[in-house]
């Protein structure tokens, strides 16, 4: 099965599990940068009723391309961002912002999807380090490929 930019679906982003907190994640500090590169930004700290109050980031971000990003950010376990509701094809320029400009180096990024999740799947797949808009949008691709031929 092929996926192309018509597929939608949930990607979660994450810190490397040996490093679960190698981004440094401050919450706050990620909605402010968010609104310092995005067009359009809402963003709200959050506490999350069912793990203790620990607290999370909920935001929206708009591109000036019509992109919308909408989900949350969390530092229970380790550094993770969740995109819902996108496609590989939306998610990469998301992606590529998140590892060439947020995040103290460029290979500390990890993923998965809910389509992963679902079927109990828990391998980290591994984001390049480097390349384009084109190889991140593959690899998320090639990740949803591979799920949902397991």
């Amino acid at each position: 099965m092929t996926h192309d930019d018509d597929d939608r679906t949930t990607f979660l982003f994450y810190a490397p599990e040996r490093e679960p907190h190698a981004w440094g994640l401050d919450l706050a500090g990620l909605g402010e940068a968010l609104r310092e590169s995005f067009p359009e930004v809402r963003y709200k700290v959050r506490q999350d009723r069912t793990h203790q109050g620990e607290p999370y980031l909920s935001f929206w971000a708009g591109t000036d391309e019509g992109t919308e990003y909408d989900r949350t950010a969390t530092v229970h376990g380790r550094d993770c961002v969740m995109l819902s509701d996108t496609t590989a094809g939306e998610a990469a320029p998301f992606l590529l912002w998140l590892r060439d400009t947020y995040l103290p180096a460029s290979d500390l990024v990890r993923f998965s999807s809910e389509p992963a999740v679902e079927r109990g799947i828990e391998t980290d797949w591994r984001l390049p380090a480097n390349g384009d808009r084109a190889r991140v949008a593959d690899e998320l691709r090639h990740h949803l490929s591979v799920v949902e031929g397991s």
